[in-house]
């Protein structure tokens, strides 16, 4: 491999050096330097030649490596002995709307350095099965990443364990076991809680973006609540009222843009053309919401009044 940066010290520690630094995004940490071989001297001669230049306390990086969002994290992570959490954990586990990444780490009790750059939050305790790696990140699991995701990003949660649950990087289980870890004492509890039991209950996730926006909307104009993902003839409906025989369809054309998703689309109408349904686009909800809201209630107005005794079939 050679040595590039023309580090001091034996031919085999060096190599161990960008043997490690190759699988963590160019980082080293003190500790790690001393227990390939090399030393407290030869460490301080590769910072004042800088071939490595110091990211945090005790964590440093080779020169001329770019930078990354996964290098900062490692670097947090490395410098605090804390794991990836919160909110940068949902955008590592790309979570729905986590889109911003922001550098936030999970310290277990003891002191943490405050760093500038990043968030350090701290825990009394983290269950060994909530934690996991991304790679050579350390990250909070998904289910952890959940219920930490409460107190800081309150409005996020639902569509983070909908898009979760859809895309089955969590079971109800495992967030069932996370909750009875946490109990109620967890910030985080009230919000994660409530809405695991009522998709255990039965509740269907949403499976897109564009199908949470929708019910946000839906709940911000005070319409009533819809059943998601309402089954019908071997089918889904994305939001249904069933008892008015009412439908709503979110058209995305990321989810939908495909030949085969056309084709299904096409078919799903075919078998529904007893069902009275409204479809929407993303710029009618996040261009015209009151007007979809107009819409809803009035088609929801309409049924009421032809179909008063009619249950859904």
């Amino acid at each position: 491999m050679g040595n590039p940066l023309g580090l001091q010290g034996p031919a085999a520690a060096v190599e161990a050096v960008f043997a490690l630094t190759a699988r963590q995004f160019s980082l080293i940490t003190r500790r790690q330097w001393l227990e390939v071989g090399l030393s407290e001297r030869q460490l301080d001669h590769a910072t004042k030649t800088e071939a490595v230049r110091v990211v945090h306390p005790g964590v440093y990086r080779l020169r001329g490596a770019s930078r990354s969002f996964e290098q900062d994290v490692l670097a947090a992570c490395l410098a605090t002995g804390g794991v990836a959490s919160h909110r940068c954990a949902a955008f590592l586990w790309k979570f729905r709307k986590f889109e911003r990444p922001v550098v936030e780490v999970l310290v277990v009790s003891g002191h943490a350095p405050k760093l500038a750059g990043l968030q350090v939050r701290r825990t009394g305790r983290l269950d060994p099965a909530e934690r996991t790696h991304i790679g050579w990140i350390t990250v909070t699991s998904p289910a952890r990443t959940l219920l930490d995701l409460g107190p800081v990003s309150p409005h996020l949660v639902e569509g983070a364990l909908d898009g979760a649950l859809h895309r089955r990087k969590v079971s109800l289980r495992a967030l069932e076991q996370v909750l009875e870890r946490a109990g109620r004492r967890h910030r985080g509890y009230r919000w994660l809680a409530p809405l695991v039991a009522e998709r255990r209950a039965g509740r269907a996730p949403t499976e897109s973006e564009l199908e949470d926006d929708l019910l946000a909307l839906i709940r911000r104009h005070g319409l009533p609540e819809p059943v998601p993902q309402h089954p019908y003839r071997g089918r889904r409906i994305d939001f249904a009222y069933p008892e008015l025989v009412l439908g709503i369809e979110a058209n995305s054309v990321a989810a939908h843009a495909a030949k085969e998703d056309v084709q299904r689309n096409a078919e799903k109408a075919n078998e529904l053309l007893e069902w009275w349904i409204l479809y929407f686009t993303y710029d009618d909800v996040h261009g015209m919401p009151a007007d979809v809201a107009r819409r809803i209630e009035d088609a929801i107005s309409r049924r009421r009044a032809t179909l008063p005794e009619q249950p859904a079939g």
